[in-house]
């Protein structure tokens, strides 16, 4: 489903929100969902006429595995180079342990790792605070995650990955504390992404915010 020009929100896709900016140089995948999510990224990106050689970067906005998920599966089917924050990287190569996740949906999703068998792999791409990957800015923005980014197409989409979630009606509001690593830290990082400029913003969980999306943001912002 296109939301902007280039940019796709792929449907059907388990987990969190899978997009796609078709480029001139060719095509970049934002997040991937769980995994068994990677026959249905390739079966979208051919049925918009493209090959899924097309796919050139698959760029993850954190190490989640409701987000990353299907990113060793999808590398595989379209040779792309991976991209994730470096301070992500450890958690997405198993150098690290994921993060501690309380309540239900952190038992949820470390039960989902077991049983889905998410397979590990090393980014090729580690990237940094205000970095440009196929266009986009990297917008460091941790809390939910140490190594959580943003990106941002300027004056037009922001992708924020878990940064936000947005409801049925639109309406942004902050990653639940028990799913985050420092709430002090992601607050303060709506505040930096609130001083963007954008039309759209994609989030990780509900649906895009279509229009006057930034302004929506500073809005929200003052409600903290």
């Amino acid at each position: 489903m296109q939301i902007a020009n280039g940019i796709h929100l792929v449907p059907r896709v388990r987990g969190a929100n899978a997009y796609l900016v078709k480029g001139d140089e060719g095509i970049t995948i934002v997040d991937t969902g769980l995994p068994g999510n990677a026959g249905k990224i390739v079966d979208y990106v051919e049925g918009i006429g493209c090959h899924r050689s097309d796919v050139k970067t698959i760029v993850l906005t954190h190490s989640d595995i409701d987000h990353a998920g299907s990113a060793a599966r999808l590398k595989e089917e379209t040779n792309a180079s991976v991209a994730i924050h470096e301070t992500d990287a450890p958690r997405l190569s198993g150098e690290k342990e994921w993060k501690k996740m309380k309540g239900g949906l952190g038992l949820f999703l470390r039960v989902a790792g077991a049983v889905m068998r998410f397979q590990r792999l090393k980014a090729d791409v580690l990237l940094k605070d205000l970095d440009i990957i196929d266009g986009l800015t990297v917008i460091h923005t941790p809390g939910h995650t140490e190594g959580s980014i943003c990106l941002h197409l300027p004056t037009k989409v922001l992708f924020v990955g878990d940064v936000l979630v947005t409801n049925s009606e639109r309406t942004p509001s902050l990653p639940r504390r028990s799913m985050s690593v420092d709430m002090h830290l992601a607050k303060e990082s709506v505040r930096r992404i609130s001083q963007l400029e954008y039309s759209v913003l994609l989030p990780g969980h509900g649906p895009p915010i279509e229009q006057n999306a930034s302004a929506i943001m500073k809005k929200f912002v003052a409600t903290l």
